[in-house]
């Protein structure tokens, strides 16, 4: 079920986002916990919401079980105004094989699938620390994750990237421009038996400083935003003084096409 209560994170409070969506009548809303209606069939959300339970029982076999994958998105698509957003999960117990993934998606995308498999989705794997996009075939990106391990994910709207975080260190970029328009959801995908993984979408601290990152990626948005505010000044100062001189000069050939008749 969607939840309907505003939910607003703390590294997130009193940005512009924050700000924007307080004067608004009808909230714009964030991820806070799992739907439960928008799920694959073998992931079982738990009773606080956040849990989840891979509940395949069949024994995993490389290369022939990739249709047990099971993924389930947020209740709410993140906001493009949000600016910057992030989410955590904790490997509670990777299970039979680890094969647990976490990324970004859009609403329409196959849930049958593990993140990044499909065309607008993007996952980070634990099995093989494979970053898949867009694609069945991973490329190398970051450590393998296992039981006891906290793996983020987020998205920079300003300068259209994402990243994920293994136990509080940024591991980089994962892609560059592809994630920044429609709606995006959180998404966590697993495939091999007991596998139980916690999201945290902002409910408790995170282990990734997202909060001074958050601060950072405003700062210099708003530093970026007043330059570009004062080279446009100048360049409407310019156009006015060329646009006086077009207008000077008009007049000086009419008044000579006068006299010279």
């Amino acid at each position: 079920m969607v939840s309907q209560n505003i939910f607003i994170p703390e590294y997130l409070r009193n940005s512009p986002f924050d700000l924007y969506n307080k004067s608004l009548i009808n909230k714009l809303s964030l991820p806070s916990y799992w739907n439960t209606e928008d799920r694959a069939p073998h992931i079982r959300v738990l009773e606080d919401g956040v849990g989840l339970a891979y509940t395949g029982t069949q024994a995993y076999r490389p290369g022939r079980n990739w249709i047990d994958a099971s993924s389930i998105r947020a209740d709410h698509p993140i906001s493009n105004e949000v600016g910057i957003y992030y989410f955590e999960i904790e490997v509670i117990d990777k299970g039979e094989r680890g094969c647990i993934g976490i990324g970004l998606t859009k609403g329409h995308i196959s849930l049958e699938r593990m993140p990044g498999w499909e065309p607008e989705s993007i996952g980070y794997h634990g099995d093989d620390g494979l970053l898949y996009l867009y694609s069945g075939s991973g490329r190398k990106y970051g450590p393998l994750y296992d039981t006891g391990d906290i793996v983020g994910c987020g998205i920079n709207y300003f300068d259209k990237t994402v990243f994920f975080t293994k136990n509080g260190i940024n591991l980089g970029v994962a892609c560059n421009g592809l994630f920044y328009d429609g709606e995006i959801y959180p998404i966590v995908g697993m495939i091999s038996p007991r596998e139980v993984v916690k999201a945290n979408f902002g409910q408790m601290p995170f282990k990734y400083n997202i909060t001074m990152h958050a601060k950072n990626i405003f700062a210099q948005a708003a530093a970026n935003k007043k330059v570009i505010d004062e080279v446009t000044e100048v360049i409407e100062e310019r156009s006015e003084v060329i646009e006086e001189r077009s207008e000077v000069s008009e007049v000086s050939e009419e008044r000579l096409s006068q006299v010279i008749v």
